[in-house]
């Protein structure tokens, strides 16, 4: 039997794009990546990553990034390993325009069954 771990911190980030094709160049670049930049997040203490596009945004293009974590250690850890992901992909991020906006949470109540 898997074992469940509720997520105690949770981080969204909304990422928008001035084009689709940006939005769509983002995309199929970082999926290339996002195993790697999923595993490594899992190894310290990640339980689930979401990446989301958003279709209510009248003539507007945008992405959510949702990560659940399993306790702040977790998020605190995740933040240094993100930083380092996009120091090594830096290339990659600057050539795209983008403008980003995260917030935090934590979990009050989980509806899980």
């Amino acid at each position: 039997m898997v074992e469940i771990v509720s997520a105690k911190l949770i981080s969204h980030i909304l990422v928008d794009f001035t084009s689709e094709s940006d939005m769509e160049l983002y995309i199929s670049k970082f999926e290339k990546m996002a195993d790697d930049f999923y595993k490594s997040l899992k190894k310290v203490g990640l339980i689930r990553w979401r990446v989301n596009q958003v279709w209510n945004k009248g003539g507007g293009f945008a992405l959510s990034s949702i990560f659940e974590y399993k306790d702040e250690k977790a998020f605190e850890k995740s933040v240094e390993e993100i930083k380092n992901f996009q120091k090594k992909h830096e290339y990659y991020f600057n050539k795209i325009n983008i403008k980003k906006t995260s917030s935090r949470s934590i979990n009050m109540l989980d509806f899980n069954y």
